[in-house]
């Protein structure tokens, strides 16, 4: 097992709550460097996260003989510029999503992830939490059964309708705008492009078919529903809104199909009703800084908020997956595993979050075409 040397740059919020951390409890990572425009920031994620040299320029980072992989943690702003070079040295890059915003920096990236043969591994965490892998694999297992009987089942006798094979699919994103950063308010995109990317993904990672038309209502910047549709007749909703509250579970996933319904509360706790093989209810552990809260699942969750977090103003931290995506990738590094999310998913992710911008700003469902979603070899 290869030690990997890795860089992250841009050592915003995310940096340190997320990624310097975890490069830094893995032990098939060594930090080499920080990168980010502040100086003094840069220098104390040096000193904090216990990197060999901080920098203040990323084309040293990308220069460098000594970095093997590159964590790409900035702003949107800052994507194939630096990816394309990295790779062309020989470096790996993990990437915050979204991968660009626009279709031709997506593809150059493409092209030069298939030109050098270092891989990208773009961060759609999601995929890798415990509870979302679940939720999938129950998925995956109910789209090829009938659930149980129900208590009242009058289906005895009557053709099947075309409708009862379909895939219904909905996310609850419940957001509070008094936690966003400034940013959010100038971008013409809002959070629909750069936010919703994440749940684009996973509507297209859950769904068997291809996306074939979307429909997006509301504001760029919150309080919008997308919808999409899919070629085998299933549908996603995805329902964001910004006047909830912080402290409220944020992600409620529910999947329906062959009479069977599956549910995924905030990545602590995963229920279904159809499948007879398997738990009615599974919980997941917190975060890993969430030691405090004793109980697992929904029902933990509202305890610790009602005897703690009123008081304290603490967040319970839940696991969406971002240390394990990149174990992942460090993993197919190794050549032990699959990219667990590389370019050319996230290529299609991306061009389908423009259809939702271009539709919501017409107020009229757009196409979805072969391109948006496939790369030619």
């Amino acid at each position: 097992m290869k030690r990997q040397r890795v860089a992250v740059v841009g050592c915003g919020m995310l940096a340190q709550s997320v990624h310097l951390p975890n490069v830094q409890a893995n032990p098939r990572g060594e930090l080499v460097a920080v990168c980010d425009l502040d100086p003094a920031i840069a220098e104390a994620c040096r000193q904090t996260f216990g990197a060999a040299r901080a920098e203040t320029d990323w084309q040293r980072i990308v220069a460098a003989d000594d970095i093997d992989v590159c964590i790409l943690a900035t702003h949107t702003n800052l994507r194939g510029a630096f990816i394309i070079p990295a790779l062309e040295h020989g470096k790996a890059v993990y990437t915050e999503k979204p991968l660009a915003p626009d279709r031709a920096e997506m593809l150059a990236i493409v092209q030069a992830v298939r030109r050098t043969g270092r891989p990208v591994c773009v961060g759609h965490n999601r995929r890798s939490s415990p509870a979302m892998l679940e939720f999938r694999r129950l998925l995956t297992a109910a789209q090829g059964t009938t659930g149980w009987p129900a208590s009242v089942d009058r289906s005895a006798g009557r053709e099947s309708l075309p409708e009862e094979r379909g895939l219904q699919l909905l996310m609850r994103v419940n957001d509070d705008i008094r936690s966003w950063k400034e940013w959010i308010f100038t971008d013409d995109a809002g959070i629909m492009f750069a936010e919703m990317v994440h749940f684009l993904d996973l509507a297209l990672w859950l769904n068997p078919g291809h996306p074939v038309r979307v429909f997006a209502d509301g504001s760029p910047r919150g309080n919008f529903t997308l919808l999409l549709r899919f070629d085998d007749g299933a549908l996603t909703t995805i329902q964001q809104t910004m006047v909830g509250h912080f402290d409220y579970p944020k992600e409620l996933y529910e999947a329906a199909t062959h009479n069977i319904t599956i549910a995924m509360d905030h990545h602590i706790e995963v229920r279904q009703c159809g499948l007879a093989d398997e738990p009615l209810l599974q919980t997941f552990p917190y975060a890993a800084v969430t030691t405090w809260a004793p109980e697992p699942g929904m029902t933990g969750y509202f305890h610790a908020l009602d005897a703690d977090l009123r008081h304290a103003a603490r967040t319970i931290g839940v696991e969406k997956g971002h240390a394990r995506h990149l174990d992942r990738f460090l993993t197919h590094l190794d050549g032990l595993g699959e990219n667990p999310c590389p370019v050319d998913g996230a290529v299609a992710v991306n061009r389908i979050a423009l259809k939702c911008l271009e539709s919501a700003r017409l107020g009229l469902p757009v196409a979805i075409t072969p391109e948006d979603w496939h790369i030619p070899a």
